[in-house]
């Protein structure tokens, strides 16, 4: 919990005027961040056991396999989650702004001015969920009705001229200045990259059971061909959300105790990490089908 100081700082605009500083916040009622906490736990739970289930339950020594139908079910269900998610997202978007003796919180048609000196602290999450943010405790020693999701706390404290050296605040700055996801990425990372492996062992396949690379095509049709090809895309983008799965746990580890014993190096901590994920999933993946082949 940090302490309010009585005077939040005021950037200069290009005529010298000060500009309250504002920020893009999602303004969570306790009841929505529970819900919204709870569909993040939810969609991870879901793809890692669909990708398991992918996994685990796709060869099983038919000449033509299949995911288990299980995992489409739970697949679809995590969009529905995801969907879920933005509209929370949407219903929830606000600008905070802090000026010299108020804070503002715009929210859809709603507006709510907070003196500076109604406002005791403002802590930050201790449970990141559904994403890094802040609430604000009054002096009368109740919250503040609505909890502040934002990417990056520190600006947030720093312009409401509070102390910012709690860990979770290092860290999550760390994070939002380091990392830059974009759909993209994801896109690369999931749906075209597994595609390198899934035409080699396809391929591989293709020859060792039908004789051809477009033997079962002109066997069975093109629908069957890519049944099995789309098998073959699906096992490796499961296996690899796995193989991720677990580096990321060990990076986000690795970066919070950064965050936490050396709040200094907790950004090239965090740059560092993110280049060894990367390295090790691209990289270290591909070694792996290599080695497998070298068997």
């Amino acid at each position: 919990m940090t302490p309010m100081h009585a005077d939040a700082p005021a950037e200069p605009s290009a005529n010298g005027q000060a500009v309250a500083p504002r920020f893009q916040v999602q303004a969570y009622p306790l009841a929505l961040r529970i819900v919204g906490a709870a569909l993040q736990v939810l969609i991870t739970a879901d793809i890692l056991c669909a990708s398991a289930l992918v996994v685990a339950a796709t060869f099983t020594g038919a000449m033509n396999p299949k995911p288990p139908a299980l995992a489409g079910w739970l697949a679809l269900l995590a969009i529905v989650l995801f969907g879920l998610t933005r509209l929370i997202r949407w219903l929830t978007a606000a600008t905070f702004s802090v000026e010299p003796s108020r804070f503002v919180l715009q929210r859809r048609d709603e507006q709510f001015e907070i003196p500076v000196t109604s406002v005791e602290s403002a802590r930050v999450w201790r449970l990141p969920l559904p994403g890094a943010g802040l609430s604000l405790r009054m002096k009368s020693g109740r919250g503040f009705q609505y909890a502040l999701q934002v990417a990056d706390p520190l600006p947030v404290l720093e312009a409401m001229g509070t102390e910012a050296r709690h860990p979770l605040t290092v860290f999550a700055h760390a994070r939002a200045a380091v990392v830059r996801r974009r759909w993209y990425h994801l896109a690369l990372k999931y749906v075209l990259f597994p595609l390198v492996p899934a035409v080699i062992m396809f391929q591989l396949n293709q020859r060792i059971t039908y004789g051809g690379p477009f033997a079962q095509y002109h066997m069975y049709g093109l629908g069957s061909y890519l049944q099995n090809f789309i098998t073959y895309w699906a096992y490796f983008t499961a296996l690899l959300v796995l193989f991720a799965s677990i580096w990321r746990v060990l990076a986000e580890l690795v970066a919070f105790a950064a965050a936490w014993i050396s709040p200094l190096r907790a950004r090239g901590v965090r740059r560092f990490v993110e280049v060894a994920v990367a390295v090790l999933y691209y990289g270290g993946f591909c070694s792996l089908v290599a080695w497998k082949f070298l068997q």
